[in-house]
């Protein structure tokens, strides 16, 4: 298990932590392990579960099923709910029905009149309740430049977190969520850094579940560019000072450590030249297509002649 958390921002940021902890079936396990990975245009995905293994070919069966398409939200979704439910029937095929050399399809057919009646139901419920074992929480930026969360969790049910602009999936979800809840984070309300610390807050908060691990890994996504820090003492201070003051208020000093933790983007301008590296405060503010739009037809309207 593990805990994965997302909260959009005030200027249509997107901020995401993990644990980096892998388990093996509750016996053994080991830290250091990434859990964000880049999927499409401005999409990102994070995983959880008790079994990942199946995680990379959902993945890239999403990533197969979005080549050349736009990144609209809707296609994004329909992608990652075929890919989640392509790679579970392959999964069943392959666990349940690969000694009786048949498909889903031949079983739900010939299988009721060739299997005795006590084994057609049971390899039927054992179907029916098969969990591929993992959650995945999609994030990112439609063509619009508009900020969105899903999940798309067992038997490929998709839900929608753009309202309340947060969300949490594995072992510590319930405490994290419940942290940003206390620290009213709100993407029209709370600014990058302030939303950095309560997702490192409710972060630190799940590390209370079991197989969450103490080793953090922070990514910022802003349409167009990706966040980095020139420094990885900060987090460090963070959650240092969280432990002696904080639980669960919002701190000022813990804010200020983040302001201080040099945050760069790598920011690709729409003049096409080499991407700049530029801090939060410089990255300038953009407008959506649509608002380009009719600032366009605007000014065509004023020139037109009377």
């Amino acid at each position: 298990m593990t805990t994965c958390i997302a909260a959009i921002t005030q200027r249509f940021f997107i901020v995401t932590a993990s644990d980096t902890r892998l388990s093996f079936g509750g016996s053994y396990s080991t830290d250091g392990v990434l859990k964000d990975e880049g999927v499409h245009r401005e999409w990102g995905a994070l995983v959880a579960g008790d079994d990942i293994s199946h995680a990379p070919f959902v993945i890239e069966e999403a990533k197969r099923l979005l080549r050349g398409q736009s990144g609209e939200l809707n296609v994004v979704k329909d992608a990652f709910r075929k890919a989640y439910q392509s790679c579970r029937s392959e999964s069943i095929t392959d666990s349940l029905l690969a000694t009786f050399e048949m498909s889903i399809d031949e079983f739900k057919k010939r299988a009721s009149k060739q299997l005795h009646p006590e084994v057609f139901a049971d390899i039927s419920i054992r179907m029916r309740n098969f969990n591929l074992g993992c959650t995945f929480m999609v994030y990112g930026f439609d063509d619009n430049v508009q900020p969105h969360i899903f999940t798309v969790r067992n038997p490929g049910r998709v839900e929608s977190f753009d309202k309340p602009g947060f969300w949490a999936i594995g072992a510590g979800a319930s405490s994290a969520l419940s942290t940003l809840s206390v620290l009213k984070q709100h993407p029209d309300r709370c600014a990058v850094e302030e939303t950095i610390y309560n997702v490192l807050a409710a972060k630190y908060s799940s590390e209370s579940a079991s197989d969450v691990g103490p080793e953090t890994w922070v990514w910022i996504k802003r349409n167009g560019c990706d966040g980095f820090s020139g420094s990885v003492a900060w987090e460090k201070e963070v959650k240092a000072l969280w432990e002696s003051e904080g639980r669960p208020r919002t701190l000022p000093s813990a804010v200020q450590a983040i302001k201080q933790g040099d945050l760069r983007f790598f920011y690709q301008g729409k003049d096409g030249k080499k991407p700049k590296l530029l801090s939060i405060v410089e990255i300038p503010e953009f407008e959506a297509p649509f608002t380009l739009l009719r600032k366009e037809q605007e000014l065509k309207k004023e020139q037109e002649p009377h």
